[in-house]
């Protein structure tokens, strides 16, 4: 036996001493980078605080049923999300952290199932690398700390396709029956957590699975019909009531607009190229994109064969086939959508995980397979410990502390990797890789999110409006929209007319103002400082100012 081999042997045998913590290490892993002050920044960008506020909405109509927004239908989402938040907000109220807690417990337990089906699959060591390589990619832990989505369909994917696995290779008729109970009640619950489109691409992977690993003239041994029954029963748990409450309305607007007109058209502005999600992904695994490289190169040199080198025979050959297929299926999906953003291709992490941790494992079976990847990692983490200071004190206006840990972590890092080629040292190696984004996670939290609040939300200047209300007032927007105030002031935001009634009305001149202004009445006004000419310079109205966030002018404005 080669020097390597048997370091590597010692390596692992090493690390199996601690198996049965397996879970907990990665729970430890989640806790910086998923609850971590999770609610110490306000709400970022246009969804999180309207997802926020139609929650409350729900909640304090105690209304589980019609998701609101200022008061009026909001159909572009399920309810599923709305539902954990409104658990959330009855323990902790409506705050920031309730409204994303969901999807950081949503995050965690994905990384637990993953670990969970890999270690069925392949042992210990391959459930580890994979569950920590799904939770330490930058995308996925990013999105777990956010108000959105897609992290509970993540959770639906990974539910479904982990339960379907378990129920194909299981020998145990009754622990078969059980999975694929769980199986079909976890498509009900993809449809619950973002509509059609989890029901569509987790069909198509176990479709293709069950066609490649000859099981289709088998197919009633997983149940279909009985299986309809348990979709259609966790499905109509939101959708009955709310057709029969709302009928043609609800189904123009959920299905036609934000299913069929959403990936048809450019109409929500969200265009990109084809490859985008290629780029998104292959950034989004950091620091593991390398390791990802390197199986797309080990698959395209296994290509003349097909899909004959699986040998269906072995459990871990029959989840990397369907982590391939969870991967190409919704990959191709998206890219070819008219509207992309980085988070429709959520899902696919977890089968990323899966994959990535079969190269990790793999990799770290000889030392010389190290080589290049260790090689190409530091590049990049020098890269990041270079960029990333630039970028906070040009974006953020950063601290010279906060600059300092950003250079000198990522670049420590690359050093540690570094040291493998003197110390042959395998812990050092994982320790670079699987503590960098926790760590990285950290400082950001601690150093970057006051500044990054101050740019990207509102919540503090909203905040001062909530407390300046005089009664009956309210806020407008004028030539500037930015959607913090919706939940920062519970709503007390003038809406839109028409079409727009869900949405805040903006008004771009001085005389849209006027008209909106009866005599001995006022209104918060929220616009940007190059824009205050429009108002202060036109005799018809008093005003005063109230504060300022960065060019942001919070002031009250009636008719004199």
């Amino acid at each position: 036996m080669s020097n390597s081999s048997s370091t590597k042997l010692d390596f692992f045998n090493e690390l199996l001493k601690y198996q049965k913590f397996f879970p907990i290490f990665i729970i430890g892993i989640a806790f910086p980078l998923f609850f971590y002050k999770l609610g110490a920044v306000g709400f970022l960008g246009p969804d999180e605080p309207r997802y926020a506020q139609v929650a409350r909405e729900m909640f304090e109509r105690s209304d589980f049923i019609t998701p609101t927004l200022l008061g009026e239908t909001w159909f572009e989402k399920p309810a599923l999300l709305y539902w954990f938040m409104i658990v959330c907000y009855q323990i902790f109220d409506p705050s920031e952290f309730a409204a994303r807690l969901p999807n950081a417990i949503f995050a965690t337990a994905n990384s637990l199932i993953i670990y969970h089906i890999a270690k069925k699959a392949a042992g210990s060591i391959y459930g580890l690398f994979s569950g920590l390589v799904l939770a330490s990619s930058l995308l996925y832990f990013g999105l777990a700390r956010a108000a959105s989505f897609d992290m509970p369909l993540t959770f639906s994917f990974t539910l479904a396709i982990a339960s379907f696995y378990l129920a194909d290779t299981s020998e145990n008729k009754r622990q078969q029956f059980l999975y694929l109970i769980a199986f079909y009640s976890a498509l009900g619950i993809s449809v619950l957590a973002k509509g059609l489109v989890g029901f569509v691409l987790i069909s198509a992977i176990i479709g293709i699975y069950i066609i490649l690993t000859g099981q289709l003239t088998s197919l009633l041994k997983f149940r279909p019909f009985l299986g309809l029954v348990f979709f259609l029963l966790v499905a109509s748990i939101w959708y009955l009531p709310v057709i029969l409450k709302h009928g043609q309305s609800f189904i123009d607007v959920f299905f036609v607009q934000h299913h069929f007109q959403r990936f048809t058209s450019n109409k929500y502005r969200h265009p990109g190229p084809i490859y985008f999600f290629i780029l998104i992904i292959l950034a989004g695994v950091f620091p593991w994109t390398i390791f990802l490289l390197k199986g797309v190169v080990r698959l395209v040199k296994l290509r003349p064969s097909g899909f004959s080198w699986f040998n269906f025979e072995h459990k871990q050959d029959r989840l990397l086939l369907l982590a391939i297929l969870w991967l190409a299926i919704p990959l191709t999906f998206f890219s070819l959508s008219s509207s992309k953003l980085p988070g429709y291709i959520l899902p696919v992490f977890p089968a990323l995980g899966l994959l990535i941790g079969y190269e990790v494992e793999k990799t770290f079976s000889q030392a010389k397979q190290l080589r290049y990847p260790i090689i190409i990692t530091s590049l990049l983490l020098l890269i990041v410990g270079l960029a990333a200071p630039y970028f906070a004190g040009k974006e953020l206006a950063a601290s010279p502390t906060s600059k300092t840990l950003l250079a000198v972590t990522p670049i420590l890092a690359a050093l540690g990797l570094l040291s493998f080629f003197w110390l042959k040292n395998y812990w050092t190696v994982l320790f670079s890789l699987f503590a960098i984004n926790p760590i990285l996670a950290i400082i950001i939290t601690t150093t970057l999110f006051s500044p990054l609040e101050n740019k990207d939300s509102l919540s503090s200047l909203s905040k001062i409006a909530l407390s300046n209300f005089k009664a009956d007032e309210k806020i407008i927007f004028f030539n500037y929209l930015q959607y913090s105030p919706l939940f920062y002031t519970n709503g007390r935001v003038i809406k839109g007319s028409g079409e727009h009634t869900q949405e805040a009305l903006v008004l771009e001149t001085s005389d849209q103002l006027a008209q909106l202004l009866p005599k001995n009445t006022s209104l918060l006004c929220l616009t940007k400082e190059k824009y205050l000419n429009k108002i202060t310079s036109d005799g018809r109205f008093k005003f005063s100012f109230i504060a300022n966030q960065r060019d942001i002018q919070l002031l009250r404005v009636s008719l004199k």
